[in-house]
């Protein structure tokens, strides 16, 4: 404990405050004393948050919320005012440490505790959810340790079953490294949505960290969204229940008591709840990315990461061509010019960038309904496109300058003035935060996207260059020659070169693994390079020998390589054995989120292919 500081009060509500315990992002919290000498903790509203009306009613939220909560694992409410000035509350004091701060002191729990906590916890929510109400931020700093066992502290988003998406003006509330799918996306975040948190939370008391920690909050949001939690380091009779629990599909989780009935014992967690079948269709909500603050030059993280699919037609189309829906078999018209496709992170909708003297793109529903149309800008000559990871922003790189649109509305979100060169390949980071472009002027110019400018370059070599792709930390780019034989992995920062690929051939495409540890690279064939250290692993038996894309699928476990003759041929890049040929399909090549879905060209016609099938589900055609 902090003594108090000038400025703190020595007294709230008749309660007179001894020192100070901690601080949150609503309010500080002190030791005080009742008038009859027992210990509480006092949570005052920071000063600056006191005169704002959203901070006032969650705060009276919360102060409801522990009202209604009883039970063994959730602390006392004392007594609270939240109409003073500032609010307060005070609850029941309970000595011991956060889980958070146990953790990081004395290391990890040994299994039996882990399983006790986990029962603890769940025992606590279900006391929460019987009052019908959903915590929203369980996270370890939110439990404490007490002698009698954990504690759920902090209802500063609790929130009604019934209405239990919280946002504000696309802020998402919570702690992202504990929040659920769901609760990223902005949308509905019910009782299951505290069971993914409660997953969460066992992983990090069991190994130190949670499983979708990352740098950058977009990097994490991508890994809660649509990658596996990482649960290397737990137990494995925990690591059964943990992975139930973080099932991205709310349905899957397992109830409070199964949960609770599973932790007590020694049984095995399949027993309990059918293990999830990755075949089977996934039923995510829509995806949205939270709101993150603009940068100092016109250029919003927002506007870079925003992940909404809204679908609303867009007037004033000119004469960009209209594409309708056709099912599998249907007639095939040729759509010409498509240079990039891309799914949206739910794998609802399929946005298709075509070239044809203007830069056009169509947003089009996986599960059929019409096909949007937006046009973005003006003449495309010349110019390199690449869309990111989330399919809302696109990338238009000119001479000199760089551009980037909403692919939903077709708004220009930011122009970057950088030197007087040509672009013809760019690669936008998986975080949404670095850019990266090329041309045949062999220079690579390094964009910090937070700031809007141009942060380094990277002396090019007699040849131009022809490929670029981030790593999934955002933090390296792989350089491929467009008419050479050399991969070069420099650092995304300040464009050093850290590492160089010798290839024999000519360079079209390359593509990290999801996990970083592998480097595809496409040209006359197709062959896979361990990062670590760095050297040739395989050459796939390809018999595409030149214009190779490579695209490797959500979670690493596929891989699909294609040429402009040939097909699409898919790997299983563990085992370098051919999986499926899918006859007739041409790049650009991309991959639904569950990896179940690979979107790709057949005689210029956008084709959705069932990859286990090898056969084609969905086509579109121009009209």
């Amino acid at each position: 404990m902090e003594g108090l500081r000038d400025g703190d009060p020595r007294e709230v509500g008749g309660f007179r405050l001894e020192g100070r315990l901690g601080a949150g992002g609503m309010g500080e919290v002190f030791l005080g004393r009742s008038p009859g000498g027992r210990r509480v903790a006092v949570k005052l509203i920071r000063p600056e948050h006191a005169g704002d009306r959203q901070f006032r009613a969650r705060f009276a939220r919360e102060v409801e919320a522990a009202r209604r909560v009883g039970g063994f694992h959730t602390a006392q409410l004392v007594a609270a005012d939240p109409e003073a000035d500032p609010p307060w509350l005070v609850t029941a004091y309970v000595d011991g440490p956060s889980l958070r701060d146990l953790v990081l002191d004395r290391g990890p729990l040994d299994p039996a505790a882990g399983r006790r906590l986990g029962a603890e916890l769940a025992e606590g929510l279900a006391a929460i959810h019987a009052c019908g109400l959903v915590h929203r931020d369980l996270k370890p700093g939110n439990v404490i340790m007490s002698a009698d066992g954990a504690l759920i502290i902090d209802f500063g988003i609790a929130r009604d079953v019934e209405g239990s998406a919280l946002t504000s003006s696309g802020v998402v509330l919570g702690t992202y490294s504990f929040m659920s799918p769901e609760q990223v996306q902005a949308d509905r975040a019910g009782p299951a949505s505290d069971v993914f948190a409660l997953g969460a939370v066992l992983a990090f008391a069991a190994t130190g960290h949670g499983p979708f920690d990352d740098t950058a909050i977009p990097s994490i949001v991508r890994r809660i969204v649509y990658e596996p939690p990482r649960l290397d380091g737990v137990p494995a009779g925990l690591r059964d229940v943990l992975q139930h629990c973080l099932a991205k599909d709310p349905a899957r989780r397992p109830t409070l008591p199964d949960l609770i009935a599973t932790l007590t014992t020694d049984q095995r967690y399949a027993t309990v709840v059918a293990p999830h079948r990755p075949d089977e269709p996934s039923t995510l909500p829509p995806y949205a990315v939270p709101y993150v603050p603009e940068g100092k030059r016109g250029v919003t993280r927002r506007a870079l990461l925003a992940g909404g699919v809204g679908l609303a037609a867009v007037a004033g189309v000119g004469g960009a061509a209209a594409l309708l829906w056709a099912g599998s078999g249907g007639g095939m018209a040729a759509l010409n010019g498509v240079v990039a496709l891309g799914f949206t992170p739910d794998g609802r909708t399929l946005v298709v960038v075509g070239a044809d003297g203007l830069t056009t793109v169509w947003r089009c529903p996986v599960q059929g309904g019409p096909v949007r149309t937006v046009r973005l800008g003006t003449s495309a000559d010349g110019s390199a496109l690449t869309l990111g990871a989330d399919a809302r922003t696109l990338v238009r790189a000119e001479h000199s300058a760089v551009k980037l649109w909403d692919t939903a509305t077709g708004r220009l979100t930011a122009t970057l003035n950088g030197p007087n060169e040509s672009f013809s390949v760019a690669a936008l980071s998986p975080d949404g935060t670095r850019l990266a472009t090329g041309g045949e002027n062999h220079d690579v110019q390094f964009w910090d996207l937070s700031t809007g400018s141009a942060s380094a370059s990277l002396p090019g070599k007699s040849d131009a260059v022809g490929a670029l792709a981030f790593d999934p930390d955002s933090l390296h780019v792989a350089i491929g020659s467009a008419d050479g034989n050399t991969v070069r992995i420099a650092d995304a920062r300040g464009g050093e070169v850290q590492a160089t690929h010798n290839e024999a051939n000519f360079i079209d495409s390359v593509a990290y693994s999801p996990d970083g540890l592998t480097l595809a690279i496409g040209g006359n064939g197709t062959r896979l390079w361990d990062m670590s250290p760095t050297s040739l692993t395989a050459s796939l038996d390809d018999q595409t020998t030149q214009g190779v894309y490579v695209a490797y699928a959500p979670g690493g476990k596929r891989l699909a390589s294609g040429g402009e003759h040939g097909g699409v041929r898919i790997w299983n890049p563990a085992t370098r054995a051919l999986v499926a040929t899918l006859p007739g399909a041409q790049p650009p090549l991309a991959f639904a989120p569950d990896g179940a879905t690979l979107a790709t060209l057949v005689n210029g016609t956008v084709t959705l292919w069932d990859v286990a099938a090898a056969r084609p589900v969905r086509s579109y055609k121009q009209t």
